[in-house]
């Protein structure tokens, strides 16, 4: 039995105007230095990956792109695939209206006599959208972890830092990629292209968000500084207090060791007062311990009230 060949659906933008087409890629016939040359090729990719041809009459950009890439499951995105010269913009497994902003009847109606080059820069920054949707939520969740951390400083909140560390890093992931592409039409098609409206909008979208995610980053690398000298602050504290205790009370425990001693000749068994005179030899000795520590310093915050401490980081 004959394998059946999947029909592929694309996207051509020519001379100011779309077409769309539905055929077998085995049917279209190669030709030098066209985006036919390349549809097999493209079809095939996925993810992001870019590639480049610069020859001295010809020059293009093909590959594939993530443009929707979901914080939470590494599996759950959506690519598509893409030709570019400076006369074709050929698209294959396209989402419409996410990527033009309109439905598939307005874009085929659509005869706006732009180049190749300046529409592909509206979808770009069209599917843009999504990324800085996404920085917009870990804005907020930045500003909630921000103000969480003064009133309860606790393990939870260093997973949430944690995990907002790892959703910037995937935003930056994101935002490298389209900065990647963008200076790639650069590199394709010169300096002329530079004048254009779209690249000038699609200039200030990438450095908006590279500027945000390098803000975000700043501030996640303040906050783990910060719980790191809270949770460094934590433990010297414990181990001072532990530290203290052992000394108020190694008196009264050597003492006592000394008096559970079973020797022959124990005179104390016959004092009156032996029990009074040991516990106020135990109090005095603890006591002129404290009064020691206590002159030098040492004691610290250890016995202050904490009432008043309420929502101090400390």
């Amino acid at each position: 039995m004959e394998k059946e060949i999947a029909m592929t659906t694309y996207y051509h933008y020519h001379d100011g105007s779309w077409t769309k087409q539905t055929l077998h890629l085995d049917t279209i016939r190669p030709e030098e230095m066209t985006w036919t040359e390349r549809i097999d090729e493209m079809s095939g990719l996925t993810g992001n990956i870019l590639k480049i041809e610069t020859r001295e009459d010809h020059e293009s950009l093909w590959g594939s792109h993530i443009y929707r890439q979901s914080l939470e499951d590494e599996s759950d995105h959506a690519d598509f695939q893409f030709y570019l010269d400076r006369d074709d913009l050929v698209l294959i497994n396209i989402d419409v209206p996410k990527m033009f902003s309109y439905t598939e009847a307005e874009l085929l109606n659509d005869k706006s006599k732009r180049s190749a080059v300046e529409t592909f820069y509206i979808i770009i920054k069209n599917t843009t959208h999504e990324y800085m949707s996404q920085i917009d939520i870990f804005e907020q969740k930045l500003h909630s972890i921000l103000w969480e951390v003064k009133e309860r400083n606790n393990i939870k909140i260093l997973n949430q830092v944690a995990e907002a560390d790892h959703q910037l890093l995937l935003c930056k992931t994101q935002i490298v990629t389209v900065t990647e592409l963008f200076m790639m039409t650069e590199e394709v098609f010169g300096k002329e292209i530079t004048e254009s409206r779209y690249h000038h909008q699609m200039k200030m979208r990438v450095e908006r968000a590279r500027f945000l995610i390098n803000a975000y980053e700043e501030e996640i690398d303040a906050l783990l500084d910060f719980e790191n000298l809270v949770s460094s602050y934590r433990g010297n504290e414990i181990t001072k207090t532990l530290t203290i205790f052992t000394a108020l009370f190694a008196p009264a425990t050597l003492l006592g060791a000394i008096w559970g001693m079973n020797f022959k000749h124990m005179p104390e068994l016959d004092w009156k007062l032996g029990y009074l005179i040991a516990l106020l030899l135990m109090v005095m000795v603890t006591y002129t311990i404290y009064i020691y520590l206590k002159g030098k310093g040492w004691m610290g915050d250890l016995l202050d009230n904490k009432s008043h401490h309420k929502n101090k980081f400390f």
